[in-house]
C-alpha cells in the first residue's frame, strides 16, 4: 500500500531527522510506503501545481495539508481555499481515502524567529482559524477525514506538561510524535490490512 502526502514544512518534517518526522514515524510503525511530498515554504499554489503534474492515481491513499504559508505571505483567503478545493476535487474521482490536515495556529514566539512580525500574529491566526473552519467543512462535505494537527498538539501539551512548538510555527521532535499518533488511527481505519507494529 502506498500513501502520497502533499504539503509544506509540517509534512516535510522541518528541523528534525527523516525518522523523527510524523511521516517517518508512521513508516517505521507500519511499513507503509509513503511518498513525502512536503516542501518547506510551499504554498497551495505550489502544491496544486505539483499534484497536477504528479502521477498520483496509483497511490492507495492521500494526505493534503497546506495554507499557512499562503496566509503568512498575505495571500487572499479565497484563493487559498480555491487551491485546496481544486486538489480535493482532483482526488474525489479516484474513490480512495483522503485525509486533510488542519494546520497549526502560530504562537507569539514565531516573531522572534522571523516567521512573521509580532504585530501580525493575531491577524494571521484569525485568518488561519477561519481557514481551518472552512477546510474542515470542505473535507466533511467530500467525506474526507480531517486530522486536526493543532488540537492534537494542544492535547499533547496538556498531557505531557510542556510546549510542543519549537519556534512558534513548527513542532519539536516530540510534537511530531504527537502528530504521528493523530494520523495513525485514521490510516489504520481507512486502509484495511494496515497493521502498526
Amino acid at each position: 500500500m502506498k500513501l502520497l502526502c502533499v504539503g509544506d514544512s509540517l509534512t516535510y518534517g522541518y528541523d528534525v531527522s527523516t525518522n523523527e518526522s510524523w511521516i517517518g514515524q508512521i513508516t517505521m510503525k507500519t511499513g507503509l510506503h509513503i511518498h513525502n511530498g512536503g516542501i518547506c515554504g510551499d504554498t497551495t499554489d505550489g502544491m496544486l501545481y505539483r499534484l497536477q503534474h504528479f502521477p498520483y492515481a496509483p497511490y492507495d491513499a492521500f494526505f493534503l495539508m497546506g495554507g499557512t504559508n499562503d496566509i503568512l505571505l498575505e495571500a487572499p483567503l479565497p484563493s487559498v481555499e480555491q487551491n485546496m478545493a481544486a486538489m480535493m476535487d482532483m482526488l474525489v474521482t479516484l474513490h480512495k481515502p483522503v485525509m486533510i490536515g488542519l494546520p497549526l495556529l502560530t504562537r507569539p514566539e514565531s516573531a522572534l524567529y522571523g516567521w512573521q512580525t509580532a504585530g501580525d500574529v493575531k491577524r494571521h491566526n484569525d485568518a488561519i482559524t477561519q481557514y481551518r473552519q472552512w477546510l474542515e467543512k470542505a473535507a466533511i462535505s467530500r467525506q474526507y477525514d480531517a486530522v486536526d494537527f493543532y488540537q492534537a498538539l494542544l492535547e499533547g501539551e496538556q498531557r505531557l506538561g510542556f510546549s510542543l512548538y519549537a519556534d512558534g510555527i513548527h513542532p519539536t521532535a516530540a510534537g511530531y510524535t504527537v502528530l504521528a499518533e493523530a494520523v495513525l488511527p485514521v490510516l489504520v481505519n481507512e486502509l484495511p490490512g494496515l497493521m502498526p507494529t
